[in-house]
């Protein structure tokens, strides 16, 4: 069973479809690029994965006891934390349950169980190991840090509840050319599967295993890192480019032929006239879609 399975899903800003009647399945131990111009839906898609966000209708599936972590574009964190204190924020959950147990509030032995499913008393050697693994020192105060090292914070708290999924938005804002070197590299030895959103092309064919473009509500799946995804991708639009240059020949034909006059309005030419409407309005369909949407994104660094 996958991971995560999205069936149907529609979602719209005011009359504006972002999900459009699409689908989509998260495998275990794959790491998605997620595609697609500005302002298609492609960070309102991560938040439903997440959970943070409805779906208008359709259906969305999550594997039982699924651990999805989730990194914001802009992570909010707390100016006057310790670093210690920020990453230990993504065991807030475990820490409350520990707390629970310690003061004798609830079922004991059900306090006891879900802390040691989650190795829940080891906890702050796990906050060390992962600030350990990004380079964090944990008594740095985060009002100190620059945008980038409080990505690595949010990573850090993200990390630390061993996710099976890792959703990511932008996760390269902010960071210099080695900072991104070492997130590709942690991303890669990533155990879990990851879901990401980037704009640094050079990012998504070191770290990606496929490619989901977001096009006009729909999703579109790449096998393959984003090199791979534009080689597909040009095939497909120089086929689509051959069909349209059909359908305009053939509608370039019907309009010589309606215009020879009163001929073409005989009653035995309706269904005739009714093809060429057809055709007209097909052509006016693919020109408001053409230019199949090319994911935005930069030669990286």
């Amino acid at each position: 069973m996958a991971f995560i399975t999205l069936q149907a899903a529609q979602l719209a800003f005011g009359d504006v479809p972002l999900l459009d009647h699409t689908s989509l399945a998260i495998e275990a131990s794959e790491r998605i690029g997620l595609i697609g111009r500005n302002g298609t839906g492609k960070s309102s898609l991560l938040k439903i994965l997440a959970g943070k966000e409805q779906l208008d209708d359709g259906v969305i599936q999550f594997q039982q006891n699924l651990n999805i972590a989730y990194v914001a574009q802009e992570p909010q964190l707390q100016a006057d934390m310790t670093i210690f204190e920020a990453v230990s924020e993504g065991l807030a959950g475990l820490k409350d349950t520990i707390e629970q147990y310690v003061t004798g509030v609830g079922d004991l032995d059900t306090l006891q169980n879900i802390i040691e499913l989650q190795d829940g008393w080891n906890w702050e050697q796990r906050v060390i190991e992962t600030m350990h693994r990004l380079h964090l020192d944990g008594q740095a105060r985060i009002s100190s840090l620059s945008g980038g090292m409080r990505k690595r914070v949010a990573l850090g708290q993200a990390l630390v509840t061993l996710p099976d999924i890792l959703l990511l938005d932008e996760p390269t804002n902010h960071l210099d050319l080695d900072s991104i070197q070492w997130l590709e590299d942690l991303l890669i030895e990533f155990k879990g599967s990851m879901v990401v959103i980037t704009h640094d092309r050079a990012f998504l064919d070191r770290v990606s295993t496929r490619i989901v473009e977001l096009d006009r509500g729909h999703l579109f799946s790449y096998q393959g890192n984003f090199a791979q995804y534009q080689i597909t991708k040009e095939a497909e639009l120089a086929a689509e480019a051959v069909t349209q240059a059909k359908a305009d020949k053939l509608l370039a034909q019907e309009e010589v032929w309606v215009r020879r006059g009163v001929e073409a309005r005989r009653t035995r030419s309706v269904a005739r006239i009714a093809r060429l409407e057809k055709l007209r309005s097909a052509r006016q369909a693919r020109r408001n879609t053409m230019g199949q949407v090319k994911a935005s994104v930069d030669a990286g660094l």
